[in-house]
């Protein structure tokens, strides 16, 4: 089969990129599939290079520079990649893409696949909803696809992003000090500033008892530096870390302080849960179907940073009451984010689109 992916960009800090690494590595290494990828550009299109997947760069793909003239100029091209390539199947993992790829698809006749990596607001010209078969990565969008009726249930394929997973739960031992950290793009959904107030709450008697880490970047980087400065630069900033997996296995606690509704499932949670790590996170539109408060996580409610300072408080204080909630989103993790399984499901999704 040959496959075209199009996504928006390709980056290091970006969880879309982590699932179509691991998309990639896993549809090239089945034996079944050649690929060929399509996105508006990105600092991350290195990390491909020990995968067999031919990666075109883009800009007129690239969400960011849409207009009217470059969007039918990337259809014509598209059109002509399709037919030169022979490609089977369109699977855009952006509203954008999914828009391209589906005027394409009406004059070359191939089937389009969309994968669903949050709910967007309802604003723009372009559908956000727009192909034949589509792929919801968490229960909460496939239940807005139907209550909305955009799809039927037989178009709608649930099937989670796999990361890899560590064979054996990662010990934490609290040599020194419990260390905290908060990874995402430095964007305003991401909810980093409750992360900044709520470690800028604590006493001195709790925050000598941990560090706070910083990750990330992007455009609210320079506002949140400034934000940390001003309440006594007490989170150090990391800037880009280069192998997650390997930072995560040295930290008891992930924040996710996430403040909007149009998370897919944020990457560094599974990240965060295959590394042991004990995941704090803000009840977002989505997390109830894998987060479980004192079960395998705590949530903090209303985006408040006062209910995560007080969180905080408790989880640094008397970190080793609450490392089985670690290890039950370790076991959660490994059962239901395999990449094998999802590997396995896109394959049977091709397939079906071509009827083999």
């Amino acid at each position: 089969m040959n496959i075209l992916l199009i996504v928006n960009e390709l980056n290091y800090v970006c969880g879309v990129t982590n699932h179509i690494l691991h998309l990639s590595r896993g549809l090239v290494d089945s034996g079944n599939i050649n690929l060929w990828i399509i996105c508006g550009g990105g600092n991350g299109i290195n990390r491909f290079s020990d995968i067999n997947v031919t990666i075109i760069s883009d800009d007129r793909f690239l969400h960011l520079n849409r207009s009217f003239s470059g969007f039918i100029s990337s259809i014509n091209y598209l059109v002509k990649f399709i037919r030169e390539n022979k490609i089977d199947i369109i699977h855009s993992h952006s509203h954008f893409g999914a828009a391209i790829g589906k005027r394409a698809s009406m004059l070359t006749g191939i089937t389009t696949v969309q994968t669903n990596h949050g709910l967007l607001r309802d604003t723009g010209r372009l559908k956000h909803f727009n192909a034949d078969k589509y792929v919801a990565i968490n229960e909460h969008i496939k239940e807005y696809i139907l209550l909305n009726k955009l799809a039927n249930d037989e178009n709608i394929f649930f099937i989670r992003c796999g990361i890899p997973i560590n064979n054996e739960l990662t010990d934490k031992p609290v040599i020194d000090k419990i260390k905290v950290i908060a990874a995402s793009r430095f964007t305003d959904e991401k909810g980093l500033d409750i992360y900044i107030h709520a470690v800028n709450k604590l006493t001195d008697v709790v925050l000598c008892k941990a560090d706070f880490y910083l990750a990330g970047e992007g455009e609210l980087e320079e506002e949140l530096t400034e934000l940390n400065r001003s309440l006594g630069s007490k989170i150090s900033f990391t800037g880009r870390i280069v192998d997650m997996y390997a930072f995560l296995s040295k930290v008891h606690i992930l924040v996710n302080p996430t403040s909007s509704d149009s998370e897919g499932f944020p990457a560094i949670i599974t990240e965060a849960g295959t590394a042991n790590t004990l995941v704090i996170s803000s009840d977002f539109k989505g997390a109830s179907d894998v987060l479980k408060h004192n079960v395998n996580s705590l949530i903090f409610k209303d985006n408040s940073s006062d209910k995560l300072s007080i969180m905080l408080e408790e989880t640094i204080t008397n970190y080793r009451s609450y490392t089985h909630l670690a290890s039950n989103l370790y076991n959660y993790i490994s059962k239901e984010f395999s990449i094998s399984v999802m590997i396995n499901k896109h394959i049977s999704l091709y397939k079906k689109c071509l009827k083999i």
